[in-house]
């Protein structure tokens, strides 16, 4: 199976960079990874292979981010999808990975890939659940969908890592209308389920983990609320990467995020400045 990837980051220092490089080095066959640099806060980055504009693959999405200012607090769908879109197009690709600068890995990164090398999902995610499991998450409020798509089958996600196959890309820049608002952590994974598409949670909590892989590569918000050992999440922030500080990582094994080094954490006040 061929996999290919996108490490995606809105900052260019020597510290990222390495980051990257253990990334591409640890990933070894498993993935090809190829890095793409957002220089401000619309969704046309610099890639190492053509994407078509966004502005004509997600024309309602793009309409919404531009009348948002911006990608950042949920219009990051208008950069990723035409862009891996671009990927599989010039580089064939069963499945493609999406990892931003501030995710880490408390191990060897080609372990943690050999894991779902195997798994057939057409979107891997984190912190996926449905709107019952989780009815405080805050985005909500803006989410809308078409009539046909029920609020009990509306579900979540958390995407700074995750997974997704060229079929899902082309279901959701076909599906996407006006019908569709809200943050893309919602539209993405609501979508992909009501296209009868596979999804499955990397190994978290929630009704979306397979059997035997509950928190296993990750603690996050689950149905219960927010655990105190939490490693994947929103918030707090790291300052060092793993092969920086690894015993900064108190369990090994698992996905981190946020990790920023030297990078200030954004905030809805300041979201979307360059």
């Amino acid at each position: 199976m061929s996999v290919a990837g996108i490490f995606l980051t809105h900052r260019d220092t020597p510290r990222i960079r390495r980051h990257f490089e253990r990334l591409a080095a640890e990933s070894g066959d498993l993935v090809t990874w190829h890095l793409v640099l957002s220089h401000d806060a619309y969704p046309r980055p610099t890639a190492p292979f053509g994407y078509d504009d966004p502005a004509e693959v997600l024309p309602s999405r793009y309409a919404a981010m531009a009348e948002h200012g911006g990608v950042q607090g949920g219009y990051l769908d208008t950069l990723l999808v035409p862009v891996l879109l671009g990927l599989t197009a010039e580089h064939p690709a069963d499945h493609l990975w999406l990892c931003e600068y501030d995710v880490d890995f408390a191990g060897r990164w080609g372990d943690l890939f050999a894991r779902f090398a195997d798994d057939e999902a057409d979107l891997l995610t984190t912190t996926v659940m449905y709107r019952h499991e989780q009815p405080t998450w805050p985005w909500w409020h803006s989410a809308r969908a078409p009539h046909d798509v029920p609020e009990e089958r509306w579900v979540r996600s958390f995407n700074p890592l995750m997974r997704v196959s060229p079929r899902l890309l082309s279901a959701y820049a076909s599906a996407m209308s006006e019908e569709w608002q809200g943050h893309y952590e919602f539209t993405l994974v609501t979508a992909a389920v009501a296209a009868g598409l596979s999804v499955a949670d990397l190994g978290g909590e929630g009704s979306f983990v397979p059997p035997g892989r509950e928190r296993g590569a990750y603690v996050g918000k689950s149905p219960a609320g927010r655990p105190e050992d939490l490693t994947f999440g929103f918030r707090p922030v790291r300052d060092d990467y793993f092969h920086e500080r690894p015993e900064a990582f108190e369990r090994p094994g698992l996905l981190y995020h946020p990790v920023k080094p030297g990078v200030e954490a954004w905030t809805r006040e300041t979201m979307n400045r360059a």
